[in-house]
């Protein structure tokens, strides 16, 4: 079960806000591969790729400030990290060296179904960027105009290294034949790791702090980011207590190691008017989820509110764990029954929502959940049927998306319920005047 981390604060609201919930070491003592719920399906070796001049992997669909995803003017549009193939090699080294050649691409199409999806190049100018590489982040058209679209993504220096969560803004345009942008020149900071909410890379050199995912608060109305932070302080030098043990059984002592897995689900609040278009100005805040103890990366953390809940996902990989603790890559997350600010308690009882199998530990990555539940990835590494899956002889590296398969949410429990083609997308609105708040 998770626990509270931080004391409540009171707000101008009626309601206490609980700033803080723990992902247990009992909690990671519950998670199970293979389970048919929360088993990401088995891809076939002969995917087929959507883009082969580039390697393409995160992947977010174009949406509203609601989190909806939305088509304009009739196209599906899409944002992905990429890496042009001939700039890295089209080999596996090529592939495993990508982020240091990461830009914002975008794609679009008039079906959505993963089979007409067109490259429309760089969405941010090339030097625009203050640094060397784009990473993940979102795209949301903002209300009340007929084409603007707010970017959300981190900014990423490798020497020194430096990850920040930026903005820019830029105009869609589309015609019958295709879709393309204005804009996107002028890219702002954020905000950054204070050392006090989340560590910095004084504390800790293996330091997250990116991914930005901002959305309206559906119970106060304001605007927030969601981001991958750590927990503030020296990197190994945490203490694993009670808390952070959760209830485990007699006798069980604090695994080896446990204290170097850190990560936090950060979020942050914008100071200034959502209107104005300045999003240069957040108030950081308390993270909402800690894993001490248990995981050292939480990954594109994102939100889902349904049926009055608020569903929080995250990504996380195998290698991350700390401790004793062990999973699969995947989809992990969390639910709230009184919103954004929690408390939280690890949906299936273990946090795992969608893992990857056994037989292909690695074969996707990078999943994003809608609102409709449907569940986007990329295929990473998928080994020849009949070789090792933890060392193939001979495997076949992706970089292309994965089938998407839909969850359906029922309180603290998820499960795996279509399967569908691969890179397709399912939108819930059409962007139009008349349609914004």
């Amino acid at each position: 079960m998770i626990e509270k981390n931080i004391a409540t604060l009171s707000t101008p609201s009626t309601r206490l806000r609980h700033y803080g919930s723990r992902w247990t070491i009992a909690d990671a003592l519950k998670v199970h591969t293979n389970d048919p719920t929360t088993t990401m399906p088995l891809i076939p070796y002969d995917f087929p790729v959507i883009d082969t001049s580039v390697w393409q992997w995160d992947t977010w669909a174009l949406r509203d400030i609601h989190g909806k995803t939305v088509t304009f003017k009739g196209w599906y549009v899409m944002f992905s990290l990429v890496a042009n193939r001939a700039d890295t090699g089209d080999t596996a080294e090529g592939w495993h060296s990508r982020n240091n050649f990461s830009y914002i691409g975008y794609y679009y199409s008039r079906t959505g179904n993963g089979t007409d999806w067109t490259f429309g190049g760089n969405v941010i100018p090339q030097g625009a960027n203050k640094r060397d590489w784009e990473w993940s982040g979102c795209a949301v058209m903002r209300e009340n105009t007929d084409d603007v679209i707010d970017l959300f993504y981190t900014s990423v220096n490798g020497t020194p290294a430096q990850s920040v969560p930026s903005h820019t803004a830029g105009r869609i345009l589309a015609d019958d034949t295709h879709v393309w942008f204005e804009g996107f020149e002028t890219c702002t900071d954020m905000f950054q790791a204070d050392g006090v909410n989340y560590a910095n890379i004084t504390e800790d050199s293996f330091w997250d702090f990116r991914d930005p995912h901002v959305f309206l608060n559906p119970e106060d109305g304001e605007i927030y980011a969601l981001f991958e932070g750590n927990v503030p302080g020296m990197r190994g030098q945490f203490t694993i207590g009670t808390a952070e043990m959760g209830p485990v059984p007699p006798a069980t002592t604090v695994p080896a190691n446990a204290q170097y897995g850190a990560a936090a689900i950060g979020i942050a609040r914008l100071k200034s008017d959502y209107k104005s278009g300045d999003f240069s100005k957040w108030e950081l805040m308390p993270a909402l989820v800690t894993a001490l103890g248990v995981n050292d990366q939480t990954e594109r953390p994102h939100v889902v509110f349904q049926d009055g809940l608020t569903y929080l996902f995250t990504i996380s990989h195998h290698s991350t764990y700390s401790g004793n603790s062990t999973g699969p890559d995947g989809v992990y997350g969390f639910v709230s029954r009184d919103g954004i600010f929690g408390p939280y308690e690890p949906l299936n009882g273990s946090g795992l929502v969608l893992g990857n199998p056994s037989d292909a530990p690695y074969e996707t990555y990078s999943h994003f959940v809608d609102p409709l539940g449907y569940v986007q990835s990329f295929i990473d590494i998928l080994p020849q049927p009949g070789t090792d899956p933890q060392n193939p002889s001979t495997y076949r590296i992706g970089g292309t998306l994965a089938p998407t398969v839909r969850l359906t949410l029922q309180g603290n429990r998820t499960f795996l319920t279509e399967i569908h083609p691969c890179g397709q997308i399912f939108a819930q609105e059409s962007w139009s005047v008349s349609e914004k708040a």
